[in-house]
């Protein structure tokens, strides 16, 4: 059996213009952590935030809770243009496709991603959490 080729994942660059929000969340021992970096397309960290919170949720929710803060923190910036980050598969798609999405989740990503409407140009990527160190740093 070939083993699988590692490779090496990191922080890609966006295009010139964007910027990249990287949103993250945790859950342990009946708390939620959540994380937002927001960095230029040098990688220049330009603001984030980090809180916690002392409640039962399912991840993909925490999740959601922490895409709903990384949109809020563009919107304060006044950011244009940005990149939506997250190793959460499930919500990413979910983001993508709220729009046919009949399901509780898809309607309460729908709800959050109004603010949408704010901006100019919105890109949802899910990346893989190795990705995604800064803001999980944020939350150790």
């Amino acid at each position: 059996m070939i083993p699988p080729t590692l490779v090496c994942k990191g922080w890609k660059k966006p295009p010139n213009d964007f910027v990249k929000v990287i949103v993250d969340a945790v859950i342990l021992d009946g708390c939620v952590g959540y994380g937002v970096i927001v960095r230029d397309v040098d990688g220049f960290v330009l603001g984030g935030c980090y809180g916690f919170a002392y409640k039962t949720l399912d991840v993909i929710w925490a999740e959601l809770e922490a895409l709903s803060i990384g949109l809020k923190q563009a919107e304060t910036m006044k950011i244009s243009k940005l990149i939506m980050e997250s190793d959460n598969a499930t919500l990413t798609n979910t983001v993508k496709k709220c729009e046919n999405d009949i399901t509780i989740l898809g309607r309460c990503v729908k709800k959050e991603c109004m603010v949408l409407r704010n901006f100019e140009s919105v890109y949802f990527n899910w990346v893989d959490c190795r990705s995604n160190e800064v803001a999980d740093l944020l939350l150790s």
